[in-house]
């Protein structure tokens, strides 16, 4: 009977939501019709906890029937809360917006191309021509980790970067078919002047922060109910934390230390001017994403902070300390419990339409390989990236048949190989004795059969990577010839470094600093990685016949994280999401050696290095750039700071029959640039 009075609320609660609806549509619509979907969804998750409990009298057929009618009323319930959002939004559309302060005169402009350019409003308008209304709903389910944090300044992680992507927006984006191109988004207009020093942007009107869970929940932060407009000191106070001294963000501090000044000519024009003219500039101030002022700069009762205090607090704030995240992008984080799931739900109050899915359930409780594939076949989450291993035994040798080889879209799962820009590694921390010297690093490179891991454990999924820079790029050093297994190479080297095994014991030795040390390190890795760990094994054996113990010892991602932050590693194994332009100061720039929580984790210093990073920034110029570039990448293959293993490409796996269905895939994969075209907004579900 309990189920049955909450689902019923439920419904009358829609009722009355959807009448409100039909009678009240207009600037007269206020906060009550976000506050009662709110109350329902609310309502729907208690009742999904008491379905997923066992009824009081298991053999009871009535009982059954009942869940069965009352789990089927749910999901009716759901579909209409996604109905009722939408309409939300649709007449939230219908409403004239404030009148743009400074209206944008070059729509019409033939040299609007997205091209960067002095002196005119080159940025491609905002569109989502793949947004179609009719496909709203659903929930789509995939698998996430648990971030070490979800304060995007101070968290230099992907899966931190990934999330806000979702639910917060940038000035500007790169277009996902021709990326050199920058399309407008949160500004609809910039102006570039005085030699790419000074830029200038005007701020879309209408634009609100999302309300967060934790004020829906709890009377104490009643306070930030409040819909509060988005406006250029938002983006202001971003720049502010990311410069200020005490706010530890050594990786995004690279990217702004040249700017001068940013300041707010009115709620809607930022200005933003660099010390110098620097290429870097451009993505870095294009790119950037607001933090929401009003609520970092309050205490947890609402009352603003002393000036001085907001930096150090700012570090570990109180909201970041609740897990909260708001933004204002498509998505809203609606839950989100460690080492559980993840969960965003589709803000019915975005300024835009782009995602079709009501909500994104990450779960992050399953983290075995197995476990999560077995999953996928379950039609438990919607996308999966197989691990090499998956590809050959269930596509290479034709184990699971829904897979289908030679037509891989065609089949019941899906599949399609794609490049990823990025690339993996072994780092060594050039502080520790045993890899300060060159030519061990070069050793241990030749000592690693790259090409025999990729085929044997990798199943040819990747290639070789020589440097850190993408092979597909234009700034990629063709020229370099990659330190090859070669082990007879390897031992000459450690000899001349002077590796001797004096004792007769196998194992190579030599004096440092007084004292005679034997070559024994300890690689760190990531925990649920079988093709790490078999990597690593092939590894041990490789160097063992050298007369170098090494042993492996895996951690939880967020564990591993602070091992990086920390540098508490001989060596590690990690990769790198690349960008599509290159810059080489944040991850190589010895001045990063020393700082915390820097990207330059395993300690590499070099002078040419430092200027040349520091002249690819201040050129323009493509040739020169590309110059630079290489012969940054020619001092990286010589130092090998890191040992360089394998650019990243994936089987990417999707639902493509049944209820489950995800549609667009295919449409994206063809239609964007590779490195984009696996973009979320193109997908829907079943409705």
């Amino acid at each position: 009977m309990r189920y049955l009075t909450i689902a019923l609320t439920c419904a009358a609660l829609i009722l009355l939501l959807l009448v409100y609806l039909s009678l009240h549509k207009g600037p007269e619509r206020d906060r009550e019709i976000r506050d009662a979907l709110d109350q329902v969804q609310q309502s729907l998750e208690q009742l999904d906890r008491r379905l997923a409990q066992p009824p009081p009298v298991a053999s009871s057929h009535g009982s059954d029937e009942i869940l069965a009618a009352v789990d089927s009323l749910r999901r009716d319930l759901t579909d209409n809360i996604v109905a009722a959002q939408a309409q939300i939004q649709a007449q939230q559309q219908e409403q004239p917006t404030p009148a743009d302060p400074k209206p944008d005169s070059t729509v019409n402009d033939p040299l609007r191309d997205g091209l960067p350019r002095l002196g005119s409003n080159f940025l491609l308008p905002h569109a989502e021509p793949q947004f179609d209304a009719a496909r709203i709903g659903g929930t789509f389910r995939t698998f996430g980790n648990t971030p070490p944090g979800l304060n995007p300044i101070i968290e230099n992680a992907a899966d931190v970067s990934n999330l806000h992507g979702m639910t917060n927006d940038s000035l500007c984006v790169r277009d996902g078919v021709e990326p050199m191109r920058w399309r407008g988004r949160l500004a609809t207009s910039c102006i570039i002047e005085d030699d790419y020093t000074r830029y200038t942007f005007t701020i879309r009107p209408g634009v609100y922060w999302q309300v967060p869970r934790l004020a829906l929940q709890d009377e104490r932060f009643a306070w930030l109910r409040e819909r509060v407009p988005l406006t250029a000191h938002d983006f202001v106070f971003t720049i502010a934390m990311i410069q200020h001294e005490d706010v530890q963000c050594p990786a995004l501090k690279s990217y702004y230390e040249d700017l001068e000044e940013a300041v707010a000519l009115d709620d809607h024009t930022l200005q933003l001017t660099w010390s110098r003219t620097l290429y870097t500039s451009l993505g870095a101030s294009m790119g950037l994403e607001p933090l929401p002022r009003h609520v970092y700069t309050r205490d947890q009762d609402g009352q603003p902070l002393a000036e001085d205090d907001i930096p150090l607090q700012f570090n570990d704030h109180w909201f970041d300390q609740r897990r909260q995240i708001i933004g204002v992008g498509q998505y809203q984080l609606w839950d989100f419990v460690p080492d559980q799931h993840i969960i965003l739900r589709r803000h019915a109050d975005c300024w835009t339409n782009s995602g079709h899915f009501a909500m994104i359930d990450m779960n992050c409780r399953v983290r075995e390989p197995e476990a999560q594939l077995t999953a996928f076949k379950n039609s438990q989450v919607h996308t999966h990236s197989l691990r090499p291993i998956q590809y050959k035994a269930n596509i290479l040798d034709g184990h699971e048949r829904r897979f289908n080889r030679e037509q891989p879209r065609e089949g019941a799962l899906a599949w399609e190989r794609v490049d990823t820009l990025a690339y993996s590694y072994i780092g060594w921390n050039m502080r520790r004795p045993l890899f300060t010297d060159r030519r061990v690093r070069q050793a241990l490179a030749h000592a690693f059969p790259k090409q025999r891991i990729i085929d044997e454990v990798f199943f040819g999924l990747g290639q070789p990577a020589v440097t850190n820079v993408h092979p597909s790029s234009d700034y990629f050093h063709d020229g370099l010839e990659d330190l090859a297994y070669d082990r007879n190479r390897a031992m000459a080297l450690l000899h001349a470094a002077g590796w001797e095994d004096s004792t007769g014991d196998g194992i190579l030795d030599r004096d440092i600093g007084g004292e005679r040390i034997s070559f024994s390190f300890v690689i760190k890795g990531y925990a649920n990685s079988p093709e790490w760990d078999r990597t690593l094994a092939i590894y041990q054996e490789e160097l063992r016949a050298l007369g170098i113990v090494m042993r492996a010892e895996t951690l939880e991602w967020r564990d591993l994280v602070k091992v990086y932050e920390d540098r508490d590693f001989d060596a590690v194994t990690g990769g790198w999401r690349m960008s599509y332009e290159v810059d080489f100061e944040q991850l190589w720039h010895s001045r990063f050696a020393t700082e915390p929580r820097s990207s330059n984790h395993v300690g590499f210093a070099d002078t040419e290095a430092d200027e040349l990073a520091e002249r690819l920034r201040e050129t323009f110029a493509m040739e020169e750039r590309i110059a630079i570039a290489r012969r940054f990448q020619e001092i990286i293959h010589r130092e090998q700071p890191y040992l360089f293993f394998r650019t990243a490409e994936s089987i990417f796996t999707w639902q493509n029959a049944g209820e489950h269905r995800l549609h667009g895939v295919v449409e994206a994969l063809d239609a964007l640039h590779p490195f984009y075209n696996r973009n979320s907004s193109w997908w829907y579900l079943e409705r």
